[in-house]
């Protein structure tokens, strides 16, 4: 049991660490552009490098993770975070932060799919899906913690690099971790046998087709909301852009009170019952025309699409009998690919269909991806009717 924690703990780190990174960059921004005299808009480019490294990480796991094993992934993985965070403090070069940053993203993409191989290689069932959830807390709340260390470095007349240099610290405390923990639980999913018996059917394509259009659903409201609420209500931007800090705050409470909802329901139920609220959530959002509703209906859409990350890998793996690595990889790229594609989708729908029909899409999203839930937990339910039959 022991070794279980310890293994659990490594891949709750993974996103506590891809967190760290991601969160709290758009408080870097300005920092990092008057430490190297660049322009706003280069630096904030580095962010699409980060999220680029980690779809790309994905990928990478999707075809290494089984042929190098999980702890040698692990440990070549978060030592290069460390590497980069410890070169970000050190480096008086731009380019030198492009890259590193973008390596970061690489291997932090493989932490994640690193992370969900594990959970469901050593939990099963209500404590699988109990624990992926905890995972998407684990996320949320390091997008508390690290931005207060931020703002701490930055009031004090620290460098804008300590804030990631705490990030990478974690990383390094991980390697250590990782270098006296037995994975051997894990590494079996990496044999040939196991190779040979990877289970690919509608279930778990529809989980990985389910995040691509629940993130394309997200950050396409998170991208254009307060420019919308803007236009419509005709109040300024920074008033508008609270939208984005009600979703988030929302969203910390949400993934806590997910984790303990994930162990009294099935992940089918919760998954139908969450898309189905964010369904209606958004409906609302796009179309009242109540300036003082919109807070609270954003406020209940962070809360219930919390843990939709790890929901849906959860959803995805109870299709097979026993989830590989790449079967969790598949997941993650795809809900990789709609967070990083749904800025640029929705920014050319915008020019052809106007902002306003854009926000009307989301709820349609919700829509599509509810009618799949449902249809694939249909099929599910006829297979395992039919299976004893068969037998």
């Amino acid at each position: 049991m022991n070794n279980k924690i310890t293994l659990t703990a490594i891949s709750f780190l993974a996103n506590f660490i891809m967190a760290g990174f991601a969160t709290q960059f758009g408080m870097l921004i300005e920092p990092i552009a008057e430490k190297f005299a660049a322009n706003v808009n280069e630096v904030a480019s580095i962010f699409s490098l980060l999220n680029g490294g980690a779809l790309a990480g994905t990928i990478a796991a999707f075809f290494f993770i089984e042929k190098m094993g999980i702890k040698r992934m692990t440990l070549i993985s978060y030592s290069l975070v460390a590497l980069s965070a410890l070169a970000l403090h050190l480096t008086n070069s731009l380019q030198v932060v492009m890259v590193a940053m973008t390596l970061i993203g690489f291997c932090g993409g493989i932490g994640l799919c690193i992370a969900g191989t594990i959970v469901v290689s050593v939990w099963q069932e209500k404590l699988q899906s109990t624990m992926l959830v905890v995972q998407d807390a684990t996320f949320n709340i390091a997008g508390v913690i690290f931005p207060l260390i931020t703002t701490y470095a930055l009031t004090s007349s620290l460098s804008w690099s300590y804030s990631y240099l705490a990030v990478g610290l974690v990383a390094l405390g991980t390697v250590i971790i990782t270098l006296f923990t037995n994975f051997s639980i894990c590494e079996q999913s990496s044999s040939t046998e196991d190779k040979q018996q990877s289970e690919w059917n509608f279930g778990i394509i529809s989980g990985g087709i389910g995040l691509f259009l629940g993130m394309l659903a997200l950050y396409t409201f998170l991208t254009w909301a307060p420019l919308f609420v803007k236009q419509k209500f005709d109040i300024p931007l920074e008033e508008a852009g609270n939208i984005i800090t009600q979703y988030w705050s929302a969203a910390l409470i949400g993934a806590l009170i997910s984790t303990v909802i994930v162990t009294r329901i099935k992940i089918h139920h919760f998954l139908v019952g969450i898309i189905a609220l964010a369904m209606v959530l958004t409906s609302a959002i796009v179309s009242t025309n109540n300036l003082n509703w919109i807070a609270y209906l954003t406020y209940g859409y962070g809360f219930v699409c919390a843990a939709l990350y790890n929901a849906f890998i959860a959803y995805g793996v109870s299709f097979v009998k026993k989830a590989s690595s790449k079967n969790v990889s598949y997941i993650l790229i795809s809900g990789s690919a709609g967070a990083m594609f749904s800025p640029a989708i929705s920014s050319f729908f915008e020019r052809i269909i106007g902002l306003q029909t854009v926000m009307y899409v989301i709820p349609l999203l919700y829509a599509a991806i509810f009618m799949l839930l449902i249809v694939s937990s249909r099929m599910k339910s006829a297979m395992e009717q039919h299976s004893p039959s068969v037998s």
